[in-house]
């Protein structure tokens, strides 16, 4: 899940939360339609913009925070346990920041994202103290934003981006990086399991078993491989756990901690996959990530304990090995020059691992296991899609994405906004069971 996919629970209204935030009482708020706006424009921004989801969550945050005080006269506090995760996790983070590679970039880093912390837990308060009929409709909101974001995604990555070239002035017959839409295929992929654990008991059985398909087809025509794989990963896990999910949720906890742990030696038995070698149905893309963290995990073993200190993987150097060279089936060689490291290593535990050292895995590792404590808690460890949503979350930041990008940063707290809403249609449906 990352180290900052964080819930917040209100005294109001059960909710799971390792970040709980308290209030006295739960209103109607004005804070209804205005989220609801929220959660239809997201899945959309999050294909055409990325970007524009670090305001948007920051402004919503504020915005919602503010109207909370007026209608209540009471501000979100902190509980003990927020502090103590937030102070221990971004105290390290700080602290690293002495020894890092780019000392003031560093720590300028850590309080930009220390900030957007405390923004997404508001965000996520705001979305808990609604009723449940209120968060029904953030439901439908959602549903209908994540269709036309589908759409607009097909279209996009299948016709060489003609809106985004509208929008930005250019011809349409001029070259388009279809990357830019890697983003928001993996929060369409992961949002999907979390409408399917809101709407999924209302299915016939037979749907319910074939409901993976449909992120899976959207996303076979995206640009994004890793986020088709991440999907059809938690596809297989909803699949093998359909009928035994309670087994599922006690596996997947263990398997992302021992993977996070083990992370560095494992990458340095894969140089068969990208060495001379290596099969040539290896795409070249892949054989470079995999150099690239064959590298980084032998960087990470002459350091274990501290890291090289916080955001260091953006400027770190090769230490006098030679980049990825890659041979070609013709027999033919490719360098690549630069620096071995690009920003990110591709792999958010070995990023942790390499900045943070052992002592920022540990933390990691304490945040994932208290998640799931609390998911089980609220009797969320018996819906598969839940799980195929964190495993699918897993596989992408394992794959993709440098873990500080405030864009994907952000995804966290926004994919925790819709677990609430899981959990209100969980406990709306054990409610109507017991009335009928």
């Amino acid at each position: 899940m990352g180290d900052v996919f964080c819930f917040c629970t209100v005294s109001a209204k059960p909710s799971i939360g390792v970040f709980p935030i308290h209030l006295s009482q739960v209103v109607v708020s004005m804070n209804g339609p205005f989220l609801r706006l929220f959660f239809f424009l997201v899945p959309g921004l999050s294909v055409f913009s990325s970007n524009a989801l670090v305001p948007l969550v920051g402004g919503v945050a504020v915005v919602t925070a503010a109207i909370q005080f007026y209608e209540t006269r009471q501000l979100p506090r902190l509980s003990k346990l927020q502090l103590a995760l937030l102070g221990s996790f971004f105290g390290w983070v700080i602290v690293s920041s002495v020894w890092a590679i780019n000392p003031e970039n560093s720590f300028q880093l850590s309080l930009r994202l220390l900030a957007l912390t405390l923004g997404g837990l508001l965000l996520i308060t705001a979305v808990e103290v609604q009723s449940a009929a209120v968060q029904k409709q953030y439901a439908k909101a959602l549903l209908w934003g994540c269709i036309l974001g589908a759409v607009l995604l097909l279209v996009e990555s299948n016709l060489s981006a003609p809106l985004t070239k509208l929008a930005k002035g250019k011809a349409l017959d001029e070259a388009m990086n279809l990357s830019r839409f890697n983003r928001g295929a993996s929060f369409l992929g992961i949002a999907c399991w979390a409408l399917f654990a809101i709407y999924r008991a209302h299915l016939p059985r037979l749907l319910r078993v074939i409901l993976p398909v449909l992120p899976v087809g959207v996303l076979y025509f995206a640009p994004s491989e890793s986020s088709l794989l991440a999907v059809s990963l938690g596809g297989l896990w909803y699949l093998m756990f359909y009928l035994k999910p309670r087994l599922g949720f006690r596996l997947l906890p263990v398997l992302m901690i021992t993977s996070i742990l083990l992370m560095p030696w494992i990458v340095q038995k894969i140089e068969p996959l990208y060495g001379p070698e290596s099969s040539q149905s290896i795409p070249f893309s892949a054989k470079h990530r995999f150099f690239i963290w064959d590298f980084v995990g032998a960087q990470i073993v002459d350091n274990p304990l501290i890291g090289y200190g916080f955001d260091s993987a953006r400027d770190y150097p090769n230490n006098g090995v030679e980049n990825y060279v890659h041979h070609q089936a013709d027999g033919t060689t490719r360098a690549i020059g630069g620096r071995i490291v690009s920003l990110h290593p591709h792999n958010f535990a070995l990023q942790i691992w390499l900045e943070l050292g052992v002592i920022g895995v540990l933390l990691v590792c304490l945040i994932i296991w208290l998640l799931f404590a609390q998911l089980k808690k609220k009797g969320l460890d018996e819906d598969p899609a839940i799980q195929a949503m964190l495993v699918s979350l897993f596989i992408v930041a394992l794959l993709g994405y440098g873990i500080w990008q405030n864009r994907w940063f952000v995804m966290f707290f926004i994919f925790a906004t819709l677990v609430s809403l899981v959990e209100t249609a969980k406990q709306a449906e054990k409610n109507k069971q017991v009335d009928s």
